[in-house]
């Protein structure tokens, strides 16, 4: 191979800059694309309530995406490990998943727990203390016996309000009050909380923070990098009667995709009319320009355009919302494998109670999903 010395570049020393440019651009097409490992979190509710049909799996359905899982080389790993990896502390491994249900139904206990300790993989349960104990409820008794099959008991407020709706005080209550009920009632520390509905802002993270979780989570689609924070942990819900074994295998493949900077801001907006919405993806060069998309929950896809040298996607507006909240979904196709890398967040639409607003809680609705 002909050597190539940058001193003979034309154009003096701007030349050489350009043309040192240019060979690190040419160089980089030749290298492999470097991938990173992942883990996705699965998110559970109810299991064979025929009444719910968005919200339940059937132990059927359960036991062949766990027996997925084994054959196709997937490790289950704890909450711990995942807090590890997302703090830096161990390395992502290779088809990584977690598996957490939420709100502690008695069918979580009788149906999907029998198949947990079949398969021997750790899990957690989220639950809202104030139903522990109550008809079609777990009981504190059998929640106790979670850490001996190798599951956790997590938080998941008291209530299990929609936090975006409360006072600072009211959402205070709930969390804290909840995770100390909590570990009076097991006699261990409760170290990882589920937002309600999914639900957050700033205010809702930074209370959920002080409170000492180790992790919080979300119910925003995506999985879990090493760019992962550690209060708005993403997850892949896995719900509803109609749920295929290639529902849930596509669960599994879409690795986390990085985002430097987004417009608006994840939680809370000023205001009910978005100008433009407007992502950074790190790493442009990973992702096929032709398949990046843009999606808002209460419009769908969105007609957007794509700048892969400066790795941003934008869709202008004015964008009109009138839900309480969307999320924002960005994909991207991996030029690796094909795989379509995804990042998702929650804005709210701005206004709260005010704190001289006597405390109302919305009642819980069993039958509602995320």
């Amino acid at each position: 191979m002909t050597r190539i010395d940058i001193e003979d570049a034309p154009g003096g020393k701007m030349g050489r800059v350009v043309f040192m440019a240019f060979m690190c651009l040419l160089l980089s097409a030749f290298m492999p694309l470097q991938v990173q490992a992942y883990i996705t979190v699965l998110l559970y509710h109810r299991f064979d309530e025929n009444r719910f049909p968005t919200t339940t799996t059937s132990s059927t359905q359960f036991n062949q995406q766990m027996e997925y899982l084994k054959v196709n080389g997937y490790k289950v790993i704890s909450m711990d490990e995942l807090a590890e990896c997302i703090e830096g502390m161990r390395s992502v491994p290779e088809k990584a998943v977690v598996i957490t249900i939420d709100d502690g139904f008695i069918s979580e206990y009788e149906k999907a727990i029998p198949i947990l300790r079949q398969y021997q993989y750790p899990f957690c349960i989220f639950i809202f203390t104030h139903a522990v104990g109550d008809k079609n409820y777990m009981s504190w008794q059998q929640l106790k016996q979670l850490k001996s099959w190798g599951g956790e008991a997590g938080c998941h407020t008291y209530l299990h309000p929609r936090l975006i709706n409360l006072t600072e005080k009211e959402i205070e209550k709930e969390i804290m009050g909840s995770k100390e009920i909590m570990e009076k009632g097991l006699g261990q520390s409760v170290r990882y909380f589920a937002y309600p509905f999914g639900q957050y802002d700033k205010s809702i993270r930074a209370i959920a923070r002080r409170s000492g979780f180790r992790l919080m989570l979300t119910s925003d689609p995506g999985s879990v990098g090493k760019h992962t924070e550690v209060d708005r942990v993403p997850r892949q819900a896995i719900v509803g009667a109609e749920t295929t074994l290639i529902d849930f295998a596509q669960k599994l493949k879409n690795p986390p995709l990085e985002v430097a900077k987004r417009i608006p801001p994840c939680g809370r907006l000023i205001s009910e009319t978005l100008p433009t919405i407007s992502l950074t993806l790190k790493d442009p060069y990973l992702y096929i320009p032709g398949q990046v998309n843009l999606f808002l929950s209460e419009k769908g896809r969105l007609k957007a355009h794509f700048d892969p040298i400066k790795g941003i996607v934008s869709s202008y507006g004015p964008i009109h919302l009138t839900r309480k909240t969307n999320r924002i979904i960005v994909t991207a196709k991996r030029k690796s494998d094909g795989l379509f890398a995804m990042d998702s967040y929650l804005i709210v639409l701005p206004g709260k109670p005010a704190p001289s607003v006597r405390m109302k809680y919305t009642i819980y609705n069993p039958g509602a999903h995320y």
